[in-house]
């Protein structure tokens, strides 16, 4: 539009200046000195109102790296999503529970328990203990060396008493029961970011989680191997679960399945205990 317009103006004031040539009348002189104006006020004012329109982007193009620069054309306007900022701090009532007397390894059931019923999945503590995968691998000591069952495929050992041999249960068995009773919603988070852990609490989704009973890492003296029929694996006695409800700035908050109790850490041991157990976890989506 603005291209016709030029060229007939420019045709008109060629007009203007070979009349006055020609006929050397005042009139023509005036009328082209007028018109002169007139068209470099209005290509002034044409041109201000095009770069605040049209070519705005070009000003946004500036500051883009060089790959959303080819994405930016006149008259399409730039939309950058934005990511959600966590709130400084989150806290989630969830329902208590204890895995004493009856279970007294029991803490990673007793956790689930929680998790569910926070989800409104009523099971109680006693009947995941009955379903939870089982290793049956039998304890023994051959040479000096424990031989027992994989935490990474059942239970190993006793959940119910401290007069027979146990241990626990890591996550794969744990999500596959979480799995049984959520169904899709159930999501193993294991071996992600503590970032995308922290999330899912912004989300309003309490995490359950592989730790020690210190809440801050151990040292090696703390950890034994066994030898499993799937090889050796390194262990520790004081290998614990909760459930993650909430953080701030400073701690991390959390119920504990060992007394039944609302409790916090400090973050940074927290997590670091959390990643020296394989920085096992998961957790159930929101409706």
């Amino acid at each position: 539009m603005v291209g016709p317009l030029f060229i007939v103006s420019m045709i008109f004031a060629f007009f203007l200046f070979f009349a006055y040539q020609r006929f050397q009348k005042k009139i023509f002189q005036i009328m082209a000195m007028l018109y002169f104006v007139l068209f470099s006020m209005t290509s002034l004012g044409l041109g201000g109102y095009l770069i605040y329109t049209s070519d705005i982007n070009l000003i946004h193009a500036i500051s883009l790296p060089s790959d959303e620069n080819r994405k930016v054309t006149n008259h399409q306007p730039i939309h950058k999503t934005m990511s959600t900022k966590r709130q400084r701090s989150v806290q989630m009532q969830i329902p208590k529970a204890r895995q004493f007397p009856e279970l007294p390894r029991g803490c990673e059931v007793t956790s689930l328990s929680m998790l569910l019923r926070y989800h409104e999945i009523t099971i109680d503590k006693l009947q995941l203990a009955e379903q939870i995968k089982k290793d049956t691998t039998p304890y023994q000591v051959k040479n000096g060396k424990v031989h027992f069952g994989n935490p990474h495929n059942g239970f190993v050992g006793s959940m119910y008493t401290y007069d027979q041999p146990g241990y626990g249960v890591y996550h794969e068995p744990i999500y596959q029961l979480t799995k049984q009773h959520a169904g899709n919603r159930a999501e193993n988070l294991t071996k992600s970011s503590f970032t995308e852990i922290l999330n899912r609490i912004h989300q309003k989704q309490p995490v359950l989680i592989i730790t020690n009973i210190t809440y801050e890492p151990l040292p090696q003296s703390s950890f034994q191997t066994w030898q499993t029929p799937d090889g050796p694996i390194e262990v520790t006695r004081k290998q614990h679960a909760v459930v993650i409800t909430g953080y701030d700035e400073n701690d991390i908050y959390f119920n504990d399945p060992y007394d039944g109790e609302h409790k916090k850490a400090p973050k940074r041991p927290f997590i670091a205990a959390w990643e020296q157990m394989g920085k096992q976890a998961v957790t159930i989506t929101n409706r």
